[in-house]
């Protein structure tokens, strides 16, 4: 019996350090290339050139550099950023509604997508249903969010 339970225990260890492991490969470069990417500002110059994308979102052009931030370092910086943009622009709640409504599905898409492709998973279909979930949600919650608008 004790035999068994420190085998359990040791291939549990050894799995999960191995995905550990797997993990670190992963997340320690992409911190490395966004914090290059927000020292010489390539994030906001990437903002400017989808200027497209927040209008079609329904979301004010400064709310876009936290939106990207969102989608490619995940909904922890992504929420930091929107805070931090609610202070020094003054987000709408609106923008805030909606730029959440499209991360919490389609957050940190790099991180996200390589942890699951180390695991198995198809990045493309990973990646396609992801982004169509956050872009309908998206979507139908910008018409409820116009519609109040009127209302008011």
């Amino acid at each position: 019996m004790v035999e068994w339970t420190l085998a359990v225990l040791k291939e549990g260890l050894l799995g999960s350090l191995g995905i550990v492991k797997s993990l670190v490969i992963v997340i320690i470069p992409l911190m490395v290339v966004l914090q290059i990417m927000t020292d010489y500002k390539w994030l906001e110059k990437l903002s400017k050139k989808t200027k497209w994308l927040t209008d079609f979102l329904g979301v004010s052009k400064d709310s876009l550099i936290p939106l990207l931030i969102g989608v490619f370092a995940g909904v922890s910086y992504g929420a930091g950023a929107i805070v931090f943009a609610r202070e020094k622009y003054g987000l709408s709640r609106d923008d805030i509604f909606l730029c959440m409504c499209f991360l919490v599905p389609f957050h940190g898409i790099i991180e996200t997508t390589l942890i699951f492709w180390v695991v198995g998973v198809n990045p493309l279909i990973t990646l396609s249903c992801r982004f169509c979930v956050a872009l309908f949600g998206t979507l139908m919650l910008k018409q409820y969010v116009s519609k109040k608008k009127k209302i008011s």
